[in-house]
């Protein structure tokens, strides 16, 4: 699998490490680890383990704010098109009003005169 630029580490690290750590617990009279206990370690990759599964879960609960975000923003969008619709419809499109709801006046449309060329 491919690193993320900002990782110095595999993706799958924690598999890694639990099978690092089985060798270990299988074979521990005959490897030396210096300046480390099996103890520490299995610490370290629990602490991971419930490291890697918040950051998970935050990444679904990012996932679904911004599904309910993009989803008020469109009803606002629809309702704020709506009330400027209904200004134009009350005022007319070409009325300055419109802008005092955020819209701008259209302009007649028409055929240029042959000196505005």
């Amino acid at each position: 699998m491919m690193k993320e630029a900002n990782e110095n580490f595999p993706r799958n690290t924690l598999r890694q490490a639990e099978l690092a750590l089985q060798g270990w617990k299988e074979l521990q009279k005959e490897v030396n680890v210096p300046n480390m206990s099996m103890d520490d370690f299995e610490n370290k990759l629990s602490l991971a383990a419930e490291k890697l599964d918040l950051a998970e879960k935050l990444k679904v609960e990012r996932s679904e704010a911004v599904k309910a975000r993009n989803e008020a923003l469109k009803d606002v969008w629809d309702l704020t098109k709506r009330i400027r619709n209904s200004a134009k419809a009350t005022f007319g499109d070409s009325s300055e009003k419109i802008e005092k709801f955020g819209g701008k006046p259209s302009r007649k449309r028409g055929r240029r005169s042959a000196d505005s060329y």
